[in-house]
């Protein structure tokens, strides 16, 4: 069979077709801690990014509007592929003496159709485990057992799934290569079975569409009844990069009378997004923060704000969030000892809101408005020569 090959940026890469069009990269990209800007995460995270590029198929995926990789993503549908990237972080790791919990992906699914040939997530997950720092995943797919069987190592240890709406048919037109409802639920009752800590993300919700207050209520009482412990939702933001394309997908999918409604309803810009009106994002999470309290489950938000009137924005889990930490559950920073890395159980792990640092390290006080928010593999570092 003779090799097809891709040029990108003036240099040429062999392209693979099976699974997904994708490119096999060498990287030595690092480990990093959430953009400062209108952060909303409070705990601190260590970033992790195998796959630039989605197959799971999302057409809203925000991450079609980053640049780098993601850019032949978007224009040409092809994955990069992040070669032996388990190795790349495990050495990382070995530099440190201080690390926070791994985040299994912020950008992309983990567990997408893509990560069945090369099982980085999978390789990635052990790294973490080998060396008792904590790990969580988010996910549109089916969570491999070996993941679910390494978690249970460590109570903080957590997964979050993504379901949009209880309705297949809706999700397959939205997210193609995702997996069924019936599948995701279960994600959540394995989880539960071994005792790791599960979130519902009606994450995100999309105006006219999946915004029924009956749906809504159902979802929750599903997520309940499977397990969850911790609700996180938002509504859809649109990437002003990719408007255009959004737009196109709503009109062709849903109609014209849905396409003017998100015209009208998308007229507020804040940064690089379109937010839906502040009024109708209120009223929704007023009714879902109700329903899980209801329910008996912790709520917050996902990256939602309001503009106020001195130009700024302010996050709005200030206003909705019941849980001490956004995603739910509270993990403190892990700290080197010998071979393996062991909690700090002074610290609930709420950098973002934190005044006074248990942990020793002042940089993650970040409770005061001049605080340094973004954080490097670099800052790892220098924090563990500090804490020595």
């Amino acid at each position: 069979m003779q090799k097809e090959y891709v040029t990108w940026r003036n240099k040429r890469y062999r392209l693979y077709k099976d699974y997904h069009p994708h490119i096999v990269v060498s990287s030595k990209k690092e480990l990093h801690g959430f953009w400062g800007g209108k952060r909303e995460c409070t705990s601190e995270r260590l970033l992790i990014n195998p796959y630039s590029g989605c197959s799971v198929g999302c057409f809203f995926c925000y991450a079609r509007s980053f640049p780098g990789w993601f850019q032949i993503f978007r224009e040409q549908n092809i994955i990069t592929v992040a070669e032996d990237f388990d190795a790349v972080v495990a050495l990382q790791l070995d530099s440190l003496d201080v690390a926070s919990c791994g985040y299994l992906s912020p950008v992309t699914d983990p567990f997408q159709p893509l990560n069945d040939k090369f099982h980085l997530s999978e390789k990635i997950v052990a790294k973490f485990i080998e060396r008792n720092i904590p790990i969580e995943f988010i996910t549109k797919s089916k969570v491999p057992n070996v993941v679910l069987e390494m978690m249970q190592s460590n109570v903080h240890n957590f997964g979050q799934v993504s379901i949009l709406s209880l309705r297949d048919k809706f999700n397959k037109l939205v997210v193609p290569c995702g997996a069924h409802v019936k599948i995701l639920l279960k994600n959540i009752y394995k989880m539960s079975k071994k005792g790791i800590f599960s979130v519902l993300r009606i994450d995100p919700i999309f105006p006219y569409l999946t915004d029924k207050k009956d749906e809504l209520k159902s979802l929750i009482k599903k997520g309940r009844d499977s397990g969850v412990r911790h609700i996180v939702t938002s509504i859809v933001d649109i990437p002003v990069l990719i408007k255009g394309e959004f737009l196109s997908f709503v009109k062709k999918h849903f109609g014209i009378d849905i396409f003017e409604k998100y015209v009208s309803l998308y007229h507020e810009r804040i940064g690089n997004y379109m937010h839906a009106d502040i009024d109708y994002r209120l009223e929704i999470f007023n009714f879902l923060r109700q329903e899980a309290d209801k329910a008996g489950l912790s709520f917050a938000l996902c990256m939602e704000y309001k503009k106020v009137n001195d130009g700024n924005v302010e996050g709005l889990n200030r206003y909705f969030m019941s849980s001490v930490n956004c995603e739910g559950i509270n993990i403190p920073l892990y700290k080197r000892k010998g071979d393996k890395f062991y909690p700090l159980y002074d610290c609930t792990g709420n950098c973002l809101n934190c005044r006074e640092a248990f942990c020793g390290i002042d940089d993650l006080a970040m409770g005061h408005p001049d605080s340094k928010k973004d954080w490097k593999l670099r800052d790892y570092k220098r924090w563990s020569t500090m804490i020595k």
